[in-house]
């Protein structure tokens, strides 16, 4: 099971955090809060391990302001089996820093989650009891979304998972008319270091009324069968519900005309899966000069504890009108080849060689000629990652002084050995194109 957790824990978690690498950084709401701060209607996912490996869960809450969950629905995919459909009720509390905790009941056993509000739309979640830890998101739906009419038009996704036990991710696109018929799309594989690229896709969505739905994805590998839980209409929260393989992950709407165009200056990244040896992540920035070059960057990589830091980037890009996309950034320790596919929730990231699965996006980056400063104010944090061959679930929220000093809270789920409330300091230093370093410590290290 070690070998499993190490071998999923980025390619399979991380993107139900919507962020694609080992960490979610953004700003939270100035306190205090407390319990009516989380009011309305949530879709949450997160992935992980628990006692008998790997396992997903997806759904919806209804949070009334008060500390109870009133109504929901979850679907669960694990070891144990697949259970679609289970209705939700529970409770939760939440604390002036923005930190919440939360137990949802169902038919199966209650599930502990521990997350941070980055506003009263979305928060950062870990799952939070001995039984399994994992990483992922919360988001207030917009009931007003909740029809096949409205998700008509292009979609990105990127998922994440396992294919008998071995790391499995892709992404594609798909197009999808007012009744919820797939007219057009692509899709992406790398499974463990099988790559298939380009597949036409067909299917189909169908919408409930409580904004939970069923998607059909077919290509020439085979069908594969989803859940899904509609955010807003640009952006679709999904989980597999088929025994093996088992994927989760997120779409979000596109939006032409796609070119190379359409990649014009920096964009921050991060990436995260597995290699030949292990767990992998990486981060960086490029610069896309909008003709089809990567004409600068840097980027760090973490290969299973081997660490090439601030490494100059180059490479070449290429979109097609169809808005799917290729690219390769070159460093000093060689070439990565991605698929990739513009939409609202980043450029979606896809790696297609044999060495290592991983997947991730990139934001354009906002604003120029970063320093301390440029990082002031409250903000929540989730890391997902491994330690000792077992995965470590974290979130934290702190406050950030502008002059290279934090201070706040973490929570650590250190594979079922909890941690609760435990003072977290550091610091961090800003070089002038955006790239942070930071140093982040608690009395759990």
């Amino acid at each position: 099971m070690h070998r499993l957790v190490a071998s999923l824990l980025f390619a399979s978690l991380l993107a139900l955090g919507g962020c694609g690498g080992s960490a979610v950084f953004a700003p939270t709401p100035v306190g205090p809060l407390s319990n009516a701060s989380f009011k309305g209607m949530y879709a949450f996912g997160f992935s992980g391990v628990n006692t008998l490996g790997f396992f997903s869960i997806a759904g919806s809450l209804q949070a009334d302001g008060n500390g109870n969950i009133t109504a929901g629905v979850e679907d669960v995919n694990s070891a144990s089996g697949v259970f679609p459909n289970l209705a939700i009720t529970g409770k939760y509390a939440i604390s002036a820093d923005g930190r919440g905790t939360a137990t949802l009941f169902s038919s199966l056993n209650p599930i502990d989650i521990d997350f941070v509000l980055v506003s009263g739309k979305h928060a950062l979640v870990i799952r939070f009891d001995q039984n399994a830890t994992a990483s992922g998101t919360m988001d207030l739906q917009d009931v007003s979304a909740f029809s096949a009419a409205a998700l008509q038009g292009a979609f990105a996704f990127s998922l994440f998972g396992i294919d008998n036990g071995n790391t499995l991710a892709t992404a594609g696109m798909f197009s999808a008319n007012n009744v919820g018929s797939i007219t057009a799309g692509t899709e992406d594989f790398n499974d463990n270091g099988t790559v298939s690229t380009n597949l036409p896709l067909t299917g189909s969505l169908t919408v409930g009324g409580n904004g939970r739905g069923i998607a059909v994805l077919t290509t020439s590998l085979g069908t594969l069968n989803f859940a899904f839980y509609i955010v807003d209409a640009n952006h679709l929260k999904l989980i597999e519900i088929d025994s093996n393989p088992v994927l989760a992950g997120d779409a979000f709407r596109q939006q032409g005309p796609f070119s190379n165009a359409r990649l014009s200056g920096a964009y921050p990244f991060t990436l995260g899966g597995s290699s030949s040896q292990g767990p992998f992540a990486a981060g960086g920035i490029l610069t896309a000069d909008g003709n089809g070059n990567i004409s600068g960057g840097v980027e760090d990589i973490n290969n299973s504890g081997s660490v090439a830091q601030n490494l100059v980037l180059s490479g070449s890009y290429s979109i097609a009108s169809s808005d799917r996309g290729t690219l390769t950034l070159t460093t000093t320790a060689g070439s990565s080849n991605f698929v990739i596919y513009p939409s609202t929730g980043g450029v979606q990231m896809l790696q297609i060689d044999s060495t290592v699965v991983s997947g991730g996006s990139a934001f354009a980056q906002q604003g120029a000629a970063f320093s301390n400063a440029s990082i002031e104010g409250n903000y929540g944090l989730n890391l997902t990652g491994v330690t000792g061959g077992l995965e470590i679930d974290s979130i934290a929220q702190f406050a950030a002084d502008g002059n290279g000093h934090l201070k706040g809270t973490v929570d650590f789920n250190n594979s079922g050995v909890l941690a609760l409330g435990l003072a977290l300091n550091g610091s961090y230093s800003a070089a002038g194109n955006g790239r942070f370093t930071a140093t982040l410590s608690s009395s759990s290290g």
